[in-house]
């Protein structure tokens, strides 16, 4: 799980974040209580009718599929199976995102898994 998380707001355009993609693929997108709402992938930015312009509420993917940092890395594999993400917030019991776990996280944690 990375801890390091960069967010959006529902209200931001595509621009004032877009500088966020040249590292990552996707971040969860937080209201005014830093609950996660949604997540917003460079897929879910291809789709934004007004380019850069668009606000990110407007092609977010929303509700967030979230976990809580108890589950298991089985968990995450088999909900982002399930719901074909890439990504995964992690949030508290109050919604606010603690980390976020990707697709190349889950590959790191099984591989090392099958080495031991």
């Amino acid at each position: 799980m990375s801890t390091t998380i960069y967010t959006a707001r529902p209200d931001q355009q595509l621009e004032e974040i877009d500088q966020h993609f040249l590292q990552i693929s996707g971040l969860p997108v937080i209201n005014d209580n830093l609950e996660c709402i949604g997540v917003l992938s460079k897929k879910d930015k291809t789709k934004a009718t007004n380019g850069l312009n668009s606000k990110v509420h407007e092609v977010m993917s929303s509700p967030a599929i979230t976990l809580t940092a108890d589950k298991t890395v089985s968990d995450a594999a088999i909900l982002m199976l399930k719901h074909k993400v890439h990504r995964i917030p992690i949030v508290n019991n109050s919604r606010q995102v603690v980390g976020i776990v990707t697709r190349t996280d889950i590959f790191s944690a099984l591989e090392g898994k099958s080495t031991s």
